[in-house]
Protein backbone atom coordinates (compact mmCIF):
# COMPACT_ATOMS: atom_id res chain seq x y z
CA UNK A 1 0.00 0.00 0.00
CA UNK A 2 1.52 3.06 -1.05
CA UNK A 3 1.33 6.08 1.72
CA UNK A 4 -0.26 9.18 0.15
CA UNK A 5 -0.73 12.64 1.89
CA UNK A 6 -1.70 15.95 0.62
CA UNK A 7 -1.44 19.45 2.19
CA UNK A 8 -2.92 22.81 0.03
CA UNK A 9 -0.52 22.28 -3.05
CA UNK A 10 2.14 19.47 -1.74
CA UNK A 11 1.35 15.79 -3.24
CA UNK A 12 3.33 13.44 -0.82
CA UNK A 13 3.71 9.74 -1.92
CA UNK A 14 6.27 7.14 -0.30
CA UNK A 15 8.00 10.45 1.55
CA UNK A 16 8.57 11.59 -2.11
CA UNK A 17 6.94 15.56 -2.14
CA UNK A 18 5.56 16.61 -5.64
CA UNK A 19 4.12 20.73 -5.46
CA UNK A 20 1.24 21.22 -7.76
CA UNK A 21 0.67 24.49 -9.01
CA UNK A 22 -3.12 24.47 -7.34
CA UNK A 23 -4.36 23.25 -4.52
CA UNK A 24 -5.48 19.42 -4.01
CA UNK A 25 -8.99 18.68 -3.13
CA UNK A 26 -8.59 14.67 -3.52
CA UNK A 27 -6.27 12.14 -3.86
CA UNK A 28 -6.50 8.32 -4.59
CA UNK A 29 -4.30 5.43 -5.81
CA UNK A 30 -6.07 2.99 -8.60
CA UNK A 31 -4.11 0.25 -9.91
CA UNK A 32 -0.46 1.86 -9.20
CA UNK A 33 -1.78 5.02 -10.32
CA UNK A 34 -1.88 8.00 -8.15
CA UNK A 35 -4.62 10.80 -9.02
CA UNK A 36 -4.89 13.90 -7.43
CA UNK A 37 -7.96 16.57 -8.04
CA UNK A 38 -6.95 19.81 -8.30
CA UNK A 39 -9.11 23.37 -7.81
CA UNK A 40 -7.66 26.14 -9.45
CA UNK A 41 -9.12 30.17 -8.00
CA UNK A 42 -12.01 31.22 -9.50
CA UNK A 43 -11.13 33.93 -12.36
CA UNK A 44 -7.35 32.56 -12.53
CA UNK A 45 -6.85 31.65 -16.39
CA UNK A 46 -6.33 28.20 -16.33
CA UNK A 47 -6.21 24.94 -18.65
CA UNK A 48 -9.14 23.10 -16.65
CA UNK A 49 -7.04 19.55 -16.98
CA UNK A 50 -6.95 19.31 -13.54
CA UNK A 51 -7.02 15.78 -12.74
CA UNK A 52 -3.12 14.99 -12.61
CA UNK A 53 -1.78 10.73 -12.42
CA UNK A 54 1.36 10.17 -11.15
CA UNK A 55 3.25 6.71 -10.71
CA UNK A 56 4.40 5.50 -7.10
CA UNK A 57 7.98 7.26 -7.68
CA UNK A 58 6.07 10.61 -7.93
CA UNK A 59 6.31 10.85 -11.51
CA UNK A 60 3.90 12.67 -13.77
CA UNK A 61 1.96 10.43 -16.03
CA UNK A 62 -0.22 12.93 -17.32
CA UNK A 63 -3.38 15.43 -16.75
CA UNK A 64 -6.35 14.40 -18.14
CA UNK A 65 -8.81 15.68 -21.22
CA UNK A 66 -11.29 18.76 -20.59
CA UNK A 67 -14.54 17.37 -20.19
CA UNK A 68 -16.39 18.99 -23.01
CA UNK A 69 -13.45 20.91 -24.30
CA UNK A 70 -14.46 23.54 -22.04
CA UNK A 71 -12.32 24.85 -19.19
CA UNK A 72 -15.32 25.41 -16.76
CA UNK A 73 -16.24 22.45 -16.23
CA UNK A 74 -13.25 20.68 -14.02
CA UNK A 75 -13.63 17.49 -12.58
CA UNK A 76 -14.99 17.86 -8.92
CA UNK A 77 -14.27 14.42 -7.72
CA UNK A 78 -12.95 11.02 -8.78
CA UNK A 79 -14.31 7.72 -7.31
CA UNK A 80 -13.84 3.73 -8.68
CA UNK A 81 -16.77 1.71 -9.80
CA UNK A 82 -16.93 -1.76 -10.83
CA UNK A 83 -13.20 -1.37 -11.70
CA UNK A 84 -13.25 2.01 -13.73
CA UNK A 85 -11.88 5.15 -12.37
CA UNK A 86 -14.77 7.76 -12.88
CA UNK A 87 -14.71 11.16 -12.74
CA UNK A 88 -17.69 13.61 -11.97
CA UNK A 89 -17.83 17.27 -13.81
CA UNK A 90 -19.33 20.41 -12.90
CA UNK A 91 -21.36 19.86 -16.04
CA UNK A 92 -23.10 17.13 -14.43
CA UNK A 93 -21.40 14.27 -16.76
CA UNK A 94 -19.48 11.41 -15.84
CA UNK A 95 -16.47 10.08 -17.67
CA UNK A 96 -14.59 7.07 -17.43
CA UNK A 97 -10.75 8.14 -17.09
CA UNK A 98 -8.15 5.92 -18.64
CA UNK A 99 -5.55 5.34 -16.42
CA UNK A 100 -2.87 4.84 -19.11
CA UNK A 101 -3.61 7.97 -20.93
CA UNK A 102 -6.08 10.31 -19.19
CA UNK A 103 -8.23 9.57 -22.47
CA UNK A 104 -11.83 10.38 -21.46
CA UNK A 105 -15.25 8.47 -22.11
CA UNK A 106 -18.36 10.45 -21.80
CA UNK A 107 -20.82 8.00 -19.54
CA UNK A 108 -23.50 10.73 -19.75
CA UNK A 109 -25.40 12.73 -17.33
CA UNK A 110 -24.65 12.01 -13.77
CA UNK A 111 -27.60 13.79 -11.91
CA UNK A 112 -25.83 15.41 -9.08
Amino acid sequence: MTNLHYDDTVLTIDGESVTLEYEITQVMEADGVVLAVLYPPEGEQHDGRNVVAFDTDGNQLWRSELPEDDERHLFGNVYRENGDIIGWSWNSNEYKIDLETGELENLGYAGK
